[in-house]
């Protein structure tokens, strides 16, 4: 047998036993520090389908195995002792199965409820390019200097890649605060323009507001042309916190000023939606049949013309 099927067979051979679990979440810890690793909490509940399953399926799996064994590693059922439920209810009682990864030092970095094995694996394996190639580098030179917007937007950058909006959208906010504060303001908002696409592309409309609100700050002339994907951004923000009547008031001001937005169709979708949802049925079908009028070439023009249907029914 050839070197490299052997090892394919080892890897399929592997099993939960491969890692070695820690017996408690005090030891993991303590080990991660010692050791420098990421330091993986996994809960788990004998009690629950969805717990069941992912013990039996997706941690046997030789991909999920091989991304564990990096990290040290404590898998607890918060139901068995009373430190370790505390721990739970500490961390935001989110039901089993669900992974916690912290850095070397205790701080959380991210959390993985994902449960098929390509998803998980993935998930557990860009940890540590993340935390070691970008997040720790930055924080070495923000620690010596911490007015570098560079190394903030790297940290930005990197809870993105860990899925933690909350870390990502404070990361950029300093970067672009520090170069405001320098008068820098056609750099601040390269930063956010950079930020928006990436945030667009995960929907992370929410922790974008911020962003999104300082471009009418920083350029309120719209000579970066901004403003249109900026104002969209912050209705898909209100509209996913239900907040229809802000989005109604946002997005009409929107539509009014840039009406030769490239995404003036999505502009009013997000118009109509917001009245729809606010019961406004009448208004909702107006905006949906703009779009059909005057973008029939458009993917946004079929949904809408979906939308009246429906609502006309």
């Amino acid at each position: 047998m050839g070197r490299i099927a052997l090892i394919a067979v080892l890897a399929l051979c592997l099993t939960p036993q491969d890692i070695k679990w820690k017996a408690s979440w005090a030891e993991a810890q303590k080990d991660a520090k010692a050791s420098k690793k990421l330091a993986i909490l996994i809960f788990v509940n004998n009690g629950l389908k969805d717990s069941v399953k992912f013990e039996a399926e997706t941690l046997p799996t030789a991909s999920v195995v091989s991304a564990l064994q990096a990290h040290v590693c404590a898998k607890i059922d918060p139901d068995v002792k009373d430190e370790d439920n505390a721990l739970w209810q500490k961390l935001g009682q989110a039901r089993p199965p669900m992974t916690y990864v912290f850095d070397p030092e205790g701080k959380l970095l991210t959390t993985v409820s994902a449960l098929k094995a390509d998803y998980y694996a993935g998930a557990i394996a860009s940890a540590g390019p993340a935390y070691f190639n970008k997040i720790a580098p930055a924080r070495e030179a923000l620690a010596r200097d911490p007015n570098q917007p560079d190394k903030l937007v790297m940290l930005g950058e990197a809870y993105e890649k860990l899925n933690n909006p909350e870390e990502s959208s404070a990361s950029y906010t300093k970067a672009i605060d520090h170069l405001v504060k320098k008068g820098d303001k056609a750099g601040a908002l390269k930063i956010i323009e950079n930020q928006l696409k990436s945030y667009y592309d995960m929907k992370w409309y929410v922790p974008a507001r911020s962003s999104c609100m300082k471009v009418a700050e920083l350029d309120p002339a719209d000579s970066g042309k901004l403003g249109a994907q900026a104002a969209w951004i912050i209705g898909m923000a209100d509209c996913k916190e239900a907040k229809w009547q802000n989005a109604i008031t946002g997005m009409r001001a929107a539509c009014d000023r840039f009406k030769d937005a490239p995404n003036m169709d999505q502009m009013l979708f997000t118009l109509g939606s917001a009245y729809m949802y606010a019961r406004d049925n009448a208004n909702a079908i107006a905006i949906y049949e703009e779009i059909v009028k005057k973008y029939p070439n458009s993917e946004t023009r079929n949904i809408a013309q979906i939308q009246i249907d429906k609502l006309r029914k």
